[in-house]
């Protein structure tokens, strides 16, 4: 049963893949959206105030986008390290030493990406109060998100600091 469970990890392997088809798919588009974007920017010859709103909102869009794609990247070389071979080197930026951590950078995408959809529709935005509603709903779940990464990082350094070694106090303080 041991040995079943052991190899049983390598089933990880199938999100790991799906990830980075996920990551793979998601970038490719994103480059033809930007070639679409250049042919457009250049071709419309609309040179107004409503063109260049449109224009920064496409490409806050499709930064989000490869945001996205990296994302899913990050995730995959993440699952792969935490199951399948925790020798494979990743950059030093890239410390992933628990699933947990996993699940961080997964909020903190969800919360960018709902900040620049927010963004886009306030870029288009007509003038309506619907948008009260709409900013209230993504700032609570935003703030509940943010909430929680902060008490991670709190319990996290809590952790942390409860196994360093307790500092020594002066000779004068021990008399």
């Amino acid at each position: 049963m041991n040995r079943l469970l052991l190899s049983s990890r390598y089933l990880v392997n199938l999100a790991v893949i799906a990830a980075l088809v996920g990551a793979a798919a998601i970038l490719v588009y994103g480059v033809i959206v930007l070639v679409h974007l250049i042919i457009e920017l250049f071709a419309s010859r609309n040179f107004t105030s409503e063109a260049v709103k449109n224009i920064t909102l496409s490409f806050i869009q499709l930064i989000d986008l490869l945001f996205l794609g990296v994302a899913l990247y990050i995730i995959a070389l993440g699952l792969y390290h935490l199951f399948i071979d925790t020798s494979l080197r990743l950059p030093g930026w890239l410390k992933i030493e628990d699933f947990d951590e996993l699940k961080v950078i997964l909020m903190s995408v969800v919360i960018v990406i709902l900040a620049v959809n927010f963004t886009g529709i306030v870029v288009d935005w007509d003038g309506s109060a619907a948008i009260l509603n709409l900013g209230l709903a993504i700032a609570a779940v935003i703030t509940g998100l943010g909430l929680i990464l902060y008490v991670r990082l709190i319990s996290s350094h809590r952790s942390e600091l409860s196994e360093l070694p307790e500092p020594q106090r002066p000779l004068e303080e021990q008399i």
